[in-house]
């Protein structure tokens, strides 16, 4: 398999030439023990070339024995007698070294030696001759195997039957658990390198692989298989997870303890927790000081086709599982360790992956293992094989991460016909069959006192009282699971060790990576369209608002993750906010199928506390200052702040999305203050720190007039809370039981209606043309007028009115838009006295705010009023009944407003007499109906100064200049007949007026 020989060119440097290929046994003998080509031991050429420096047993301890039984196997002469000498000298190899961890050896080191270039002692590695004797085992088995394999007979009955004679010995396979521990050591791999192991062991995967596959063919012309036959599978998959070990550990120079992370123990058939420990020796990592070694040990892999076998094998273990037959599950995990080996941050190695099919393979790998494990299938997992299931679908996806980060044309793999579905669909298979098993279950008649418990913090006693498809999973697996597996696709952005949970407040720090922007780019795009189409899904699991416990924990870590990875790709490449946008992220966000089921912080603790990795964070603390809202949860939190940080960016010229996005989550919330209050918080931010943009936006979407909107509606359902508040105080309501839940909500709606007024306000002030737009727009008009029956807001409304009637008419649009808010002014009366208790209060502000309009521009605004049908709201006020004082102060201040509408304006003293009559009858009736009391002094120095149109002083001869309230005054006087003030009243108009 020479396929790849020219992917690896340019990373291989020239090596020593290799006697593989010289006569003997290092490339066709048999060495001892197996008959081959010669008489199995060294040359002295072969030795003396090897890679520098020798080493031999020390003369002490175990290795002084290891050295008495190796001198034995040379000095034998009789095959028999040597083969057996090599496999006694083996098993004691592998006792003495089964824990070994080798040390580089460096030679300015002052090891004990022989010699200048030999090493006494095997911390290092082990003697060249003793490789090259257990090469020439490798060649004898591979023989072996591809004699059995390549007798294919002509019918199956008869392949089946021969396929009983495969008599895999022990001799043979502890000669293959020997290498791996001797390709621990750099050292030995270079010597392994150099006598053709590389290409040895590949012959064996072969033979192997294609035997497996032999097997495995058996199983389409004949179901019932002989055990024979399906103990020589078994047999196979054990000694290729020996080869494939061997490969690995020749390539692999990540840390041994993440190879295989635990000893799989499902069958009897698994290799031992001996040999696993021999897999994977509790060391840190192999001290490699060349660091291209590993370069080229993938190099002579590939070239060696070792690559393409191992996808082969994959294939295998794939059909076996659909076919649902057994496999074990080490030789999965280490195939799969392997080809990570080969293809990480290996462009060349990812191309080839491709061209072979590895994409594919590891696609499906994600998928159902087996349709054991599907609903309708009654069969029995134990929950080891469950979680190792699980296991090897997050290895998959690291692997399949491994084989496209950075990869464009490998990314795009994923994105055509159908892989994105196919994609998204796989990694959520776990999660959607534990829901179809619980609604079956739910379902199920016949299954007595079924009952989900939604309370249940870890495997529920009802779960496990029935058989079952796959046993219940604890909270504490399954978090970790759901961590994992989300993290694992966020690492297709960004490297592992930069996936964390960080929330919006924690500082996130630039990235510097050597990848391209085009495939950031696209993977932004891809990674968007698996979340829209696992979110949708996510939600059709839901039951009202609810989800299940186990698809909540997998959504919200998802969730979080992906907000978080998103967050600090943004800040290294703002330029992918375009890509953002088009696919619609915004949308996902802050649809029904994301944002509103949000994760609690109880939940996040779960995702991030519990599984009590190094690279995660307990992010109990650093989310609790954000979830402290009432119905705001820590997703809800989160999603804002990634919003509002997109809004801000400097490179974001337009950040109209954003609002738009933002806006549209606040209008579709209205019934959750505390939510409400956070969106608001955050435009208060957006607007702050991108002034510029933010306004041009506001202006764009009408954020104002839709803002004061939603406090109106905030307002509205503040007037109901009170309500119910009051009737809680009265009794009506059990003590204790809604006070403390709806106080606090009454708290937090006034909070949201005094932001969103805040907002109107900031925008205004900062705004050199924002009042100007507020008075043209008629919504928000209406709204600063139904927010103004809110008494903690009343005053600062009113000072907002005031300002809209100090900017210059500048246009007949701008005296239409005035005309109309005039109009609204004088409808707050009619309101106020409908719906407001303290009416006349309510009254006599609007009057007096009413004369401070006026007075900006007399005649424009007598002309608006007047066009307004201001006299007719006005005198209305004194149709009521109220007490002495507060009814004396509302007749003053009518008194007084009208004073204003008619001064120095003959059309408003017209407009008047015709709604009242002359001498202002009707108002006449109304004062006379109203003062039912005697009129105080104030009264008549209004009536005169109505009288003068302006403030009367008797002390100065004032000009009587409206004649319709001289009849009025005395009217009034007349009814006091007999009082001082009538006297007075005389007085007054005899010496302080004269007419016009």
């Amino acid at each position: 398999m020479n396929i790849v020989k020219g992917v690896a060119d340019l990373l291989r440097k020239s090596t020593p030439s290799s006697p593989a290929a010289a006569s003997g046994g290092g490339a066709g003998g048999g060495g001892a023990g197996g008959g081959g080509g010669g008489d199995g031991s060294p040359s002295a050429d072969k030795l003396a070339a090897a890679p520098s420096p020798r080493v031999r047993f020390s003369d002490s301890g175990e290795e002084g024995v290891l050295n008495t039984l190796w001198q034995k196997y040379e000095n034998a002469i009789d095959k028999a007698e040597k083969k057996k000498s090599l496999q006694v000298f083996v098993l004691h190899f592998i006792q003495a070294f089964k824990d070994w961890e080798p040390h580089h050896i460096d030679l300015s080191v002052d090891w004990e030696s022989a010699s200048n270039d030999t090493v006494l002692g095997c911390s290092g590695g082990h003697p060249s001759e003793v490789i090259l004797i257990l090469v020439q085992e490798i060649t004898q088995l591979t023989s072996f195997v591809t004699e059995i394999g390549s007798s294919c007979p002509e019918s199956s009955a008869n392949l089946s039957e021969q396929s009983t004679d495969l008599g895999l010995s022990t001799e043979v396979l502890t000669v293959l658990e020997c290498f791996t521990i001797v390709t621990r050591s750099v050292h030995n791999c270079r010597v392994f390198s150099y006598y053709g192991g590389v290409q040895k062991v590949t012959a064996l995967l072969k033979a192997a692989v294609v035997k497996l596959k032999t097997l495995t063919s058996l199983l389409a012309a004949d179901e019932q298989l002989s055990n024979k036959t399906v103990e020589n599978m078994r047999m196979m998959q054990k000694i290729l997870v020996y080869i494939v070990t061997i490969i690995s550990n020749f390539m692999d120079l990540e840390p041994a303890a993440t190879r295989i992370s635990r000893v799989v123990s499902t069958t009897v058939h698994t290799p031992p927790n001996k040999y696993l420990a021999t897999v994977t020796p509790n060391t840190t990592r192999r001290y490699v000081p060349d660091r291209n070694w590993q370069q080229k040990a993938i190099v002579s892999v590939m070239e060696a086709g070792g690559v393409n076998w191992l996808v082969e094998l994959l294939r295998v273990i794939r059909r076996l599982n659909l076919k649902e037959q057994w496999t074990d599950l080490s030789l999965h995990f280490i195939t799969l360790y392997a080809l990570r080996s080969t293809i990480s941050e290996n462009t060349r190695a990812q191309n080839h992956f491709r061209s072979i099919g590895g994409l594919e393979v590891l696609l499906d790998g994600l998928g159902l293992p087996s349709s054991k494990f599907s609903v309708s299938k009654q069969s029995f997992v134990p929950s080891d094989e469950r979680s190792d299931i699980l296991q090897l679908q997050i290895l998959s996806l690291e692997i399949l991460r491994e084989a496209v980060f950075g990869n464009v044309n490998n990314l795009q793999f994923l994105c055509e016909n159908g892989r994105i579905h196919k994609f998204a669909n796989s990694i959520c298979w776990p999660a959607f069959m534990f829901q179809e098993f619980n609604q079956q279950k739910f379902l199920d008649p016949q299954v007595p006192n079924w009952k989900i418990d939604r309370q249940s913090t870890g495997t529920s006693a009802t779960l496990e009282s029935f058989p079952s498809p796959v046993d219940i999973l604890d909270t504490t697996e399954w978090n970790e699971y759901s961590v994992k597996l989300s993290m694992a696709l966020c690492s297709f952005l960004l490297p592992p060790n930069e996936i964390r949970y960080c929330p919006g407040a924690t500082v996130v720090t630039q990235i510097s990576l050597s990848i391209s922007l085009a495939y950031w780019e696209q993977c932004v795009r891809w990674i968007i369209k698996i979340l829209s189409t696992v979110f949708p899904c996510i939600k059709a699991c839901a039951s009202d608002t609810e989800l299940p416990n186990h698809i909540m924990i997998l959504a919200n870590s998802l969730q979080n993750y992906m907000l978080c990875t998103f967050r600090k790709v943004l800040i290294s490449a703002p330029v992918l906010l375009k890509s953002f946008r088009e696919e619609g992220l915004w949308d996902l966000i802050f649809s029904e199928k994301f944002f509103y089921f949000g994760s609690s912080e109880e939940c996040i603790h779960h995702i991030v506390g519990d599984t009590q990795s190094d690279h995660l964070i307990d992010a109990a603390e650093s989310t609790g200052s954000k979830s402290n809202l009432a119905d705001v949860n820590v997703l809800q939190s989160e999603a804002i702040s990634f919003l509002e940080f997109a809004a801000t960016l400097n490179e974001n010229t337009n950040n109209l999305p954003e609002c738009s996005a933002l806006l549209n989550a606040l209008e579709y919330c209205t019934n959750g203050p505390g939510l409400v209050g956070a969106i608001l918080k955050s435009f208060h931010v957006i607007l702050q720190l991108a002034t510029e943009q933010t306004l041009a936006s506001f202006k764009s979407l009408d954020v104002l007039a839709r803002v004061l909107k939603v406090a109106c509606l905030q307002a509205q359902e503040l007037r109901k809370l009170n309500c119910r508040d009051d009737l809680s105080g009265n009794g009506s309501q059990p003590e204790n039981v809604l006070m403390p839940s709806l106080d606090e909500r009454i708290k937090n709606t006034r909070r949201c209606v005094e932001l969103a007024f805040h907002l109107f306000k900031e925008y205004v002030t900062i705004s050199d043309h924002g009042r100007t737009l507020v008075l043209h727009n008629a919504n928000c008009i209406g709204c600063l007028f139904d927010l103004f029956q809110e008494e903690n807001l009343r005053k600062h409304v009113l000072e907002q009115v005031l300002a809209l009637y100090r900017l210059p008419p500048l246009s007949s649009q701008d005296h239409a838009a005035k005309l109309q808010l005039c109009a609204k002014y004088l409808e707050t009366f009619t309101r106020a006295k409908e719906k407001e208790k303290d009416f006349a209060e309510l009254s006599i502000d609007l009057l007096v705010n009413m004369r401070e309009i006026i007075l900006i521009d007399r005649v424009y605004y007598q002309n608006l009023f007047r066009n307004g049908e201001c006299f007719l709201h006005v005198v209305s006020l004194l149709n009521g009944t109220f007490d002495e004082a507060v009814g004396e102060q509302l007749v003053l201040n009518v008194l007084q407003t009208l004073t204003e509408l008619l001064a120095e304006n003959d059309e408003s003293k017209a407009t008047f007499r015709m709604l009242v009559g002359v001498g202002y009858q009707t108002l006449q009736s109304l004062l006379l109906d109203f003062c039912k009391w005697l009129p105080s002094r104030k009264l008549l120095d209004a009536l005169l100064g109505m009288l003068v149109d302006g403030t009367f002083e008797i002390d100065e001869k004032t000009t009587i200049k409206n004649e319709d309230v001289i009849i009025l005054f005395l009217n009034v006087l007349q009814k006091h007949f007999a009082s001082a003030l009538w006297a007075c009243g005389l007085t007054a108009i005899a010496q302080g007026v004269h007419y016009k």
